[in-house]
């Protein structure tokens, strides 16, 4: 089971950091703090720890208000974030229940829409 995490964190540490190459060094460090609030929030799942839960998944979408975050002005930019902003509530209101099957759905679900949108990201800058 652990190493099921360590390959899903992986694959997103990897792409987070794939994603940030041609975007500036802004949007690089919002990625980074992306990143490593994703990884604390594995661990809080992991753990059970709720109230890490609940504190790094609202640090979480709190970034995705930061004008470093919002930088890229694509429509499908703008559709992935909601995406990815309506997959942290889910994981907050399962984390905020307590919810022992729901919570690590609701991170896979978080970790899904990264990767879905790092995918996006790349094919723009192949198209471009």
């Amino acid at each position: 089971m652990h190493r099921k995490w360590h390959i899903v964190v992986g694959l997103a540490a990897w792409l987070g950091l794939g994603a940030g190459g041609t975007q500036g060094p802004e949007v690089k460090h919002v990625m980074r703090e992306k990143l490593v609030r994703a990884e604390n929030i594995l661990e809080a799942v992991v753990t059970s720890d709720w109230v890490s839960l609940e504190t790094n998944a609202r640090e979480l979408e709190r970034l995705t208000d930061d004008p470093r975050w919002t930088v890229l002005k694509y429509p499908e930019y703008a559709r992935q974030t909601a995406g990815f902003v309506k997959a942290i509530q889910a994981l907050h209101l399962a984390a905020a229940q307590r919810d022992l099957e729901k919570t690590p759905r609701a991170y896979v679900d978080v970790t899904l829409k990264c990767v879905e949108c790092h995918r996006y990201l790349a094919r723009e800058r192949i198209a471009k």
